[in-house]
């Protein structure tokens, strides 16, 4: 029927507007303290140099060294507390059971 078409797109875009499109910013928060979890195992735990950690850490996460190393500069407040902790590998391991650790 004619602007029946104009009728659905309104619809449907009406409907929408409530729904936050994008990336959850819990699952980012929880992303990243996975991450800095890890870029500590690497350099403490493990004794790896800092360019090995980036290579490992954006396969891991799939994402880039520069993302990674942004994530880690914001993030360096969570890093020193990290660090304060000392945490060993089975506290990381009941934290994240599915990384291996």
């Amino acid at each position: 029927m004619r602007g029946e078409r104009i009728y659905k797109d309104i619809t449907r875009n009406s409907r929408a507007r409530g729904l936050q499109k994008g990336r959850s910013n819990s699952l980012i928060v929880r992303r990243n303290e996975c991450l800095l979890a890890r870029y500590y195992y690497y350099g403490v735990h493990k004794d790896v140099c800092y360019e090995e950690i980036l290579r490992l850490l954006a396969a891991e996460f799939f994402l880039t060294d520069s993302t990674i190393t942004r994530i880690v500069l914001d993030n360096t407040d969570q890093l020193q507390q990290l660090k304060e902790k000392a945490p060993v590998v089975y506290y990381l391991q009941s934290h994240w059971p599915h990384m291996k650790w």
